[in-house]
């Protein structure tokens, strides 16, 4: 995997945030957790795209986050949270080629939301130095 030299280039991110599973219901949404990481991209100076756009850019970037919980106890969940950095790619004896992550990072916490905000906040500003550091800010 290239990690953060496979960053390099990219124009916009467009932010997909997997389902999330019943076990977190009534505790955050999808909406939640896509505005808090499109507010963080956007604070950085990164540029946040929409589908339809981001489909049109070279590799068709998107940031994919998936929170997976199991309940321990009221309010209290062992969580895996994965941020992932997918773009359009293609083997040397396949042009063609499809989506791949090209950039990753994952963890597996235990607490409550504030614990899971927490982590997910430190992933996503993982990214964003490893971004920063192959696209300076003009």
């Amino acid at each position: 995997m290239l990690k953060r030299k496979s960053l390099q280039g990219i124009e916009g991110i467009y932010v997909v945030v997997e389902d999330l599973g019943t076990e977190l219901k009534g505790t955050v949404t999808r909406r939640d957790i896509r505005s808090r990481v499109e507010a963080q991209l956007g604070t950085a100076g990164i540029r946040i795209v929409k589908e339809k756009e981001a489909a049109k850019l070279p590799g068709e970037p998107y940031l994919y986050i998936n929170l997976a919980a199991l309940p321990l106890e009221r309010k209290r969940f062992a969580c895996r949270i994965d941020v992932e950095m997918h773009q359009h790619v293609a083997l040397i004896h396949d042009s063609k080629g499809g989506h791949a992550i090209t950039w990753e990072q994952g963890v597996l916490t235990v607490g409550g939301l504030e614990t899971i905000s927490q982590q997910l906040d430190e992933l996503v500003f993982t990214f964003i130095c490893d971004y920063l550091a192959v696209n300076p800010m003009r």
